[in-house]
C-alpha cells in the first residue's frame, strides 16, 4: 500500500483544494496561533506557512478543521461512513512493522553542541505563554516493569536547546514515568512531531493497556512502519518529521507554563522535565501546529472517542442510538441520544459513563427524535423533558481535569447528567408537532431544486 505519512496527506489536500499556502514570511511567535484562530471554521482551509522567520521548513496548521478532512485522512471512499469506519478497522489488529531505514533519521543531531529545539520553528500560541510550545508531538515510551509501548499528546514546553517541560496527568504514560521514578531510574521517551493524522488520533485514544500503534496500524488499514530510536530503546513512527529522543529525569520538578489551554485559561504546574539526547529528521521538516482552542481538537479526538463511548455502553447493554461530544465545551460535554427500554436506563447510563469517562463533565440523554449534533433541537428536548428534582444527576467528589480552573482543592468536581427523555407510559402526550416525513422529504427535494 502506499506510504501514508503526513506528506502524503497534505498532497491529498492538495488535490482537493483542502490546503492554502500562506506565502508571506510569518513569525512562529504568536502569527501562527493568530493565523489558526481566525481560520477556525468549518469552510476554511489547512494552512501551510511557506516561510518561517528563523526556521528553514515549513509549518503546516487546522489539517483537520473539518469533517471533510477527516474523512480525507481516513481515505473513505463514496458513501462510507466515518463511524462504521472506525468500528471496522478498530477491530482488524493490525500490527506495525520494523524497518531499518527512515525518512525521519535522514539527519542525525546526538552532539549535545549541536542540539536545538529552539532552532525547529516551534510555535508560541498566546501572550502570555511561557515559552514555545509542542501541541502535537506523540510522546511515546515503554513501561518500565511490562515492556508495553503506549503513546499520548502531552504539552511540551519548550525550555532551552535540550531541555523540554512535559505535564504529565492522564495514564499511561504518568504511570510509566511514576515506576520508573520509584527504580530511581529515567524514562526513556521520544516525541514524534508531523505524523499521518490518523497517527495522532490513535495516540488520544483512551487505552492505556493497548499498544497504540498497532491501534494506528489498524485505523490506516496498513501497518505504521516502526524504526529504532538513535540513543534510547523506543521505536518512533519511520515517516513522521522529526524526532526529539530524551529522557525524563526522576525526582525532578521545575515550573512550566503558564500555558493558553483548551479550557480557554492560563495553566501553569510543577512538572517533570526532559532531557534531550538526539533530535533526527526528515530533510527541511515539516511542524505541525495545533491550536489548543481550535475545532481540530475536537476532530481530533471526538469521532474517536465517541466511537469509544459508544462501543462502551452498548456493551453495558445500553441501546444508543447516537452520541456527541459538543465542541464549545472542549470536549467535556456529550449528548446521548438512547432507546431506552425502560425508565431507570437514562440514569443508569449516566452513573455509568460519568463515572467511567475521565473528561466528561456533564451529560445529556436524549430520545431518539432528538438530533444530538443540533444544539437547539438538544436545548428543546431539556427545556420540555427534563424536571430538576426528577431527571438531574449529581455526582460529587469526582477526579478533575488538572486544567480545569473551576475544580476543587484536591482537584475534585462534581459531575451532573441530565435526563431529557420521556417516560415510556407518556409518550403519546409529548408527540412532537410537523408534518409526515414524506412530506417533508418531498418539500425538501423541491427545495434543492429551485
Amino acid at each position: 500500500m502506499p506510504t501514508r505519512d503526513l506528506r502524503s496527506f497534505l498532497k491529498d489536500l492538495e488535490k482537493k483544494s483542502e490546503l492554502l499556502h500562506v506565502a508571506q514570511e510569518i513569525d512562529p511567535c504568536f502569527e501562527v496561533s493568530a493565523f489558526l484562530h481566525q481560520f477556525d471554521q468549518e469552510s476554511a482551509p489547512a494552512l501551510m506557512f511557506d516561510k518561517v522567520k528563523g526556521y528553514s521548513g515549513k509549518i503546516v496548521g487546522n489539517l483537520l478543521g473539518s469533517r471533510k478532512r477527516l474523512e480525507i485522512a481516513f481515505d473513505l471512499k463514496g458513501r462510507e461512513d466515518l463511524f462504521e469506519t472506525y468500528q471496522a478497522r478498530r477491530m482488524s489488529r493490525i500490527q506495525p512493522r520494523p524497518v531499518s531505514k527512515a525518512p525521519v533519521q535522514q539527519v542525525v543531531i546526538k552532539d549535545q553542541g549541536k542540539i536545538n529545539l529552539t532552532a525547529l520553528g516551534i510555535p508560541t500560541y498566546h501572550e502570555a505563554d511561557g515559552g514555545p510550545y509542542i501541541t502535537c508531538g506523540i510522546l511515546t515510551a515503554k513501561d518500565p516493569a511490562s515492556g508495553l509501548r503506549s503513546m499520548g499528546l502531552h504539552r511540551l514546553h519548550v525550555k532551552g536547546k535540550r531541555k523540554m517541560g512535559v505535564h504529565l496527568t492522564n495514564p499511561p504514560i504518568a504511570a510509566f514515568a511514576a515506576e520508573a521514578e520509584k527504580r530511581g531510574a529515567a524514562l526513556e521517551v521520544a516525541v514524534s512531531l508531523g505524523v499521518h493524522p490518523v497517527i495522532l488520533i490513535a495516540s488520544i485514544v483512551s487505552s492505556p493497556r493497548e499498544d497504540k500503534m498497532a491501534l494506528a496500524s489498524s485505523l490506516l488499514a496498513g501497518p505504521v512502519s516502526m524504526v529504532q530510536c538513535k540513543t534510547i530503546d523506543v521505536q518512533v513512527p519511520a515517516d513522521a518529521e522529526i524526532i526529539v529522543e530524551g529522557k525524563i529525569l526522576p525526582n525532578i520538578r521545575e515550573p512550566e507554563g503558564p500555558f493558553g489551554e483548551t479550557s480557554g485559561y492560563y495553566f501553569s504546574d510543577d512538572s517533570h522535565v526532559i532531557e534531550v539526547t538526539a533530535i533526527t529528521h526528515r530533510r527541511s521538516p515539516i511542524v505541525q501546529a495545533l491550536h489548543p482552542m481550535a475545532r481540530e481538537v475536537l476532530f481530533l479526538a471526538g469521532p474517536a472517542g465517541e466511537a469509544e463511548m459508544i462501543r462502551m455502553l452498548r456493551d453495558k447493554g445500553f441501546d444508543v442510538r447516537e452520541l456527541v461530544v459538543t465542541h464549545a465545551s472542549n470536549r467535556t460535554h456529550v449528548v446521548v441520544s438512547l432507546r431506552k427500554g425502560h425508565d431507570a436506563d437514562p440514569h443508569q447510563l449516566l452513573h455509568f459513563l460519568l463515572a467511567g469517562v475521565p473528561y466528561i463533565k456533564h451529560a445529556v440523554v436524549v430520545d431518539e427524535d432528538v438530533n444530538v449534533r443540533d444544539a437547539g433541537d438538544v436545548e428543546w428536548a431539556v427545556a420540555t423533558r427534563f424536571q430538576a428534582d426528577r431527571d438531574l444527576i449529581v455526582i460529587p467528589h469526582m477526579r478533575a481535569r488538572s486544567i480545569d480552573p473551576s475544580s476543587r482543592e484536591g482537584n475534585f468536581m462534581t459531575k451532573l447528567g441530565f435526563d431529557a427523555t420521556v417516560p415510556l407510559s407518556e409518550k403519546e402526550r409529548y408527540k412532537r408537532i410537523g408534518v409526515p416525513a414524506a412530506v417533508s422529504q418531498k418539500v425538501a427535494q423541491m427545495i434543492r431544486g429551485l
